[in-house]
């Protein structure tokens, strides 16, 4: 008898309260992404200050990333997701009687800063590898284009919400984020996910002492080809989209007074881009095999980024950008979605740090680069020479061993049979 097919993610309730726990830590935070710069210049009028908060608060969140990880792998899933928000609903409920008595200052909003980022880093990776306890693997590509599409709305529509609460009072953006994060708790406290920490049954001198369990993640990338893979995929994406973002506003800011109309359509399209990409991600993976979708991705945009180096006005680049963040969306969730499937769950919280900690770093090399290169060559030879890269990784990912071993969820109707019919079932891919 053929199996039942899964039941549809709107009609799971686990999976529709972990959206929503996720959801609403993410609305809360943009909320107060806005709101918190103006409060504290109101209170200190100094922009330095508000430069210290951000350089704390992303600092504070890349030391926390291989611990977060550990952690993550070591607690139970559930009590990392709900002292993380009661963590933060606590933080921002004190902040708000600090913003009502009038006692704002530099050191409070440091320390605000730099305990949000804390607690931030293990939510992301619990609430992930939650997700695999909760969605069946062939829905799992539809989930994590759901968890895209949900970031991509939170991210245009939370700030503009922070905006709006400020407005009416400048405490508000913070009592909804603190209830936000309440209410996260409250979902998660109904999600049904293992009652044990992941590999409680594991012998403890499989264990590696704390410290050096904070590399773990790093080693099991560097054992499988298809995390290898997605850690250079990745790297190169958004070291050459991060440089692109600078040569292209340095274009508005020569364009003089249309200058933030410029900019601000191009962020606009982007952000559009993303999210319809995102919802569509989905019926993508569900067509396409996952290596002939990421591939199809990769030479798309490698393809379309050159057409950013011809002069044909504002809107010609805002169509192209948003085009870009149209495709990217589908390779996002199908090599995510490869990675929860095929990671051993007591190694997910490790692996899934080292793989978003390690990218993140070459992020702040493409704006250096391209501002470097500006000095020196017309936009239009920098916006080449960082398409030439996409180009590049378009090839390397056609020849890669990596990308062909990334595992097909679609299920045995989609996924190619293997012999006698039978579908192919991918081996975890932390032990090749």
């Amino acid at each position: 008898m053929a199996d039942a097919p899964p039941t549809p993610l709107y009609r799971n309730p686990d999976y529709q309260r972990l959206w929503l726990a996720h959801a609403l830590s993410a609305f809360g935070s943009q909320a107060t992404y806005i709101a918190l710069p103006l409060v504290l210049l109101a209170a200190t009028h100094s922009i330095t200050d508000f430069g210290l908060v951000t350089f704390a608060e992303i600092v504070s969140s890349l030391f926390a990333s291989f611990p977060a990880g550990v952690l993550v792998d070591r607690l139970r899933r559930r009590t990392v997701l709900l002292c993380c928000d009661l963590g933060r609903a606590a933080a921002f409920a004190l902040f708000a009687l600090a913003v009502l008595a009038d006692r704002v200052n530099l050191p409070l909003a440091v320390g605000l800063a730099v305990l949000n980022s804390l607690l931030s880093a293990p939510f992301g990776p619990a609430a992930s590898a939650a997700l695999r306890h909760v969605v069946p693997r062939a829905q799992l590509t539809t989930a994590v284009s759901m968890a895209q599409a949900r970031s991509a709305v939170a991210t245009l529509v939370g700030p503009m919400l922070g905006a709006a609460l400020y407005a009416v009072t400048p405490v508000l953006p913070f009592v909804v984020d603190a209830a936000s994060f309440a209410a996260s708790a409250l979902c998660v406290l109904s999600v049904r996910l293992p009652k044990e920490a992941p590999g409680a049954g594991r012998p403890k001198a499989e264990r590696p002492p704390f410290l050096r369990d904070l590399t773990t993640g790093l080693v099991e990338v560097r054992r499988s080809a298809f995390l290898r893979y997605t850690l250079v995929n990745a790297a190169l994406v958004n070291f050459v989209f991060s440089g692109i973002v600078v040569v292209l506003v340095a274009q508005g800011a020569q364009a003089g007074s249309g200058g933030s109309y410029h900019n601000g359509l191009i962020i606009a399209m982007s952000g559009a881009g993303n999210l319809i990409g995102a919802v569509f991600s989905a019926r993508a993976g569900r067509t396409l095999a996952p290596r002939t979708l990421v591939l199809a991705v990769c030479w798309s945009t490698a393809l379309l980024t050159p057409l950013l180096a011809l002069d044909h006005g504002v809107l010609f680049t805002a169509l192209v950008i948003g085009l870009c963040g149209l495709t990217s969306p589908a390779a996002n969730a199908v090599i995510s979605a490869a990675r929860l499937h095929s990671v051993p769950d007591h190694l997910l919280g490790r692996v899934q740090t080292a793989c978003g900690i390690a990218p993140a770093l070459f992020v702040p090399f493409g704006p250096l680069v391209s501002g470097a290169l500006l000095d020196r060559f017309a936009a239009s030879t920098v916006l080449l020479l960082n398409a030439g890269v996409l180009l590049v990784l378009a090839l390397y990912s056609t020849v890669s061993g990596g990308l062909r071993r990334i595992p097909d969820l679609r299920g045995p109707r989609a996924a190619a049979p293997a012999a006698k019919g039978r579908p192919v079932e991918p081996r975890p891919v932390a032990n090749t």
